[in-house]
């Protein structure tokens, strides 16, 4: 009941010709037969009724289109690239978004870009939980830059939980595909029994939040950390072709992917909520756009359908340098202060200041125990009330930012206060956002996203576009 329509069907008609943009690109997704000119494979996941997911790799998609776009980047002479880079807070002058102050490089002092146009693509919040299919630079940094600026954020309360993550004691999480499901994979509790055909008809295929809280139930029915992934009644070398990433990853850990019951659990994978935008990025600062996870476009509603993030990137991402193409903006923008040489590619895997932050360790655990433990896959009053105090707590001892581990602590602190409030607010069941003490939907609040900051600097229930306000006619 959250979807804005405008932005589905905006997504919807415009991703096949975004698709063939990236094909056009180089992009190398999965065809029929050998070579690149077989009809191109797709797949199924949770919630879908048809096969209409692109694939590469297998199971590899979002590094094959990263690697492409990146080469795409790295080829442009006009682009400046700098690796290791870490905003710090947006520069806002007469109410418009003048630039970014920013660490261009480790250990570099902070700099001030300006600019006529911010761009703000950060990713999602996936690090504020402590199991997470995320990389370690999701960690609401662009969240918080806005929340700082008094840009209008709605959906905080609405965190997805993959079901299905890699949960070995003490590895590191591993995201384990829906596509796996899609296939014909089963989920098994500790007596071997399928739970998920006794919750839903789409059984293993449910949406995300029903197989979430399912295998949380079933995890507690059994008195373990984990469930089971069974593909061994599949074609064991077809699913190893089909899913070469993940059996090479179980394979480093000693599972066969498809002789082994594969252990997992769910963990924080997407971010619902974020800065409002329009399909072209467009917030309520003029001069500020938000893309991708760190924007919230009414897009996904109240529980993203699987593989609608990478098309809603690309297709809103064209959208938005589009609009600034046609405002003539692009020839406004100054020179940074020194041109770094471009490398060969950006490592998809390299790790931000969170690495770096073992001098807040404590404070990053008792962040993520508060979390984990009180704004998970279920909600409720007593659980929301103890993460605010928590949180508070840690607030309090958060060290003076002089370093890049203090900011990102500083950032995910003030993320994960949003958030927490927001999920209490919402008294109500809804998508991902579940409240054992408000089990079902409240009618009234059908369509209306809590919305904080923009004009009116408070929180309330809103349309995304009175959230985003006038400022949306003016880049």
């Amino acid at each position: 009941g959250l979807s804005d329509s405008a932005a589905v069907k905006r997504l919807v008609e415009a991703g096949p010709a975004a698709v063939d943009w990236l094909l056009a690109l180089g992009t190398q997704f999965d065809r029929a037969g050998e070579g690149a000119t077989g009809e191109l494979l797709l797949g199924r996941e949770a919630a879908h009724s048809r096969r209409r997911v692109l694939h590469a790799g297998g199971d590899a998609t979002g590094a094959e289109i990263e690697r492409a776009l990146v080469a795409g980047v790295l080829e442009n002479p006009v682009v400046d690239v700098f690796e290791e880079a870490f905003a710090l807070d947006l520069i806002v002058r007469d109410g418009h978004c003048a630039g970014i102050v920013v660490e261009l490089g480790p250990g570099l002092p902070p700099t001030a870009l300006d600019a006529p146009v911010v761009v703000l693509a950060a990713g999602g919040a996936g690090q504020l939980w402590a199991m997470t299919s995320n990389p370690a630079g999701a960690t609401a940094d662009g969240l918080a830059m806005a929340l700082r600026a008094g840009v209008a954020v709605a959906d905080l309360e609405f965190a997805q939980f993959h079901p299905t993550v890699l949960a070995l004691p003490g590895d590191r999480p591993f995201l384990v595909s829906e596509a796996v499901r899609g296939e014909g994979g089963y989920l098994r509790g500790a007596s071997g029994a399928r739970f998920m055909p006794d919750v839903h008809p789409l059984a293993e295929l449910a949406p995300r939040d029903v197989v979430a809280r399912a295998i949380q139930r079933q995890m507690a029915a059994d008195h373990g950390e984990h469930v089971w992934l069974d593909l061994r009644h599949l074609d064991g070398p077809a699913m190893r072709r089909r899913f070469p990433t993940i059996a090479r990853e179980l394979a480093t850990r000693g599972l066969d992917l498809a002789t082994d019951l594969i252990p997992v659990a769910p963990a924080a994978h997407y971010f619902m909520g974020g800065v409002v935008a329009s399909t072209a990025g467009e917030t309520s600062l003029p001069g500020l756009l938000a893309l991708g996870e760190a924007a919230c476009t009414g897009v996904h509603g109240a529980n993203r359908l699987a593989s609608n993030s990478l098309l809603e990137g690309l297709v809103f991402g064209l959208d938005a340098a589009d609009r600034l193409s046609r405002a003539g903006l692009w020839a406004a923008v100054q020179p940074p202060p020194s041109r770094p040489a471009n490398k060969a590619a950006i490592p998809a895997d390299h790790l931000p200041a969170l690495a770096d932050s073992l001098d807040y360790a404590d404070l990053w655990f008792r962040l993520w125990r508060a979390m984990s433990r009180h704004v998970a896959v279920v909600r409720d009053a007593e659980d929301l009330a103890a993460a605010r105090s928590e949180i508070a707590e840690v607030a309090e001892l958060l060290p003076e930012p002089e370093d890049r581990g203090a900011r990102e602590l500083r950032d995910a602190v003030l993320a994960a206060a949003a958030i927490t409030t927001a999920a209490t607010r919402r008294e109500e069941s809804r998508g991902a956002h579940f409240r054992a003490d408000f089990p079902d939907r409240n009618p009234a609040l059908a369509g209306r996203h809590l919305v904080f900051g923009g004009a009116e600097g408070r929180w309330r229930f809103a349309s995304l576009t009175d959230a985003r306000g006038e400022a949306v006619t003016a880049v």
